[in-house]
């Protein structure tokens, strides 16, 4: 059952991509240097084209009974409480520390993953999303106790 809403849903997307890919070229994209309004538009359709066709790809694929299973509101509950805190935190202590914070709670109390892991990916998340958003995009990300 979930592989045919698989390839559906991932049909679906697919072609929202496309039309999202069609507009952006009819909004032009300039170049890298001096972006048009298009531009980030049609990348980020040409991402999800990819994906789309990834999900679709893996709905022939995959066993029927394979894939996870929302059947555990407990965790979805946990998944929300966690997002509610880092949104609660955000502001306090800054991106990076919530983040983090954020990210390890997922992995280890949410997936039950190991100290060492959980702590090794939130750590890297947190300081790659750091230096993507704050340092290469200039993105205003708050700072909290890392104030400047």
């Amino acid at each position: 059952m979930m592989s045919k809403t698989d390839r559906w849903i991932g049909l679906f997307f697919a072609l929202f991509s496309t039309y999202v890919c069609a507009e952006s070229l009819r909004l032009g994209l300039g170049t890298f240097y001096r972006p048009g309004p298009g531009f980030m538009p049609f990348y980020a359709g040409i991402v999800l084209g990819v994906l789309s066709l990834a999900l679709v790809s893996l709905g022939f694929f995959r066993n029927p009974e394979e894939g996870a299973s929302w059947e555990c509101w407990g965790r979805i509950l946990l998944v929300v409480l966690a997002l509610f805190g880092f949104m609660l935190l955000l502001e306090r202590l800054g991106f990076l520390p919530s983040a983090f914070l954020f990210i390890c709670f997922v992995l280890k109390v949410v997936e039950r993953r190991g100290w060492g892991f959980s702590v090794g990916v939130a750590l890297l998340v947190a300081v790659a999303s750091y230096v993507v958003f704050d340092l290469l995009l200039k993105a205003q990300l708050p700072a909290g106790l890392l104030e400047r």
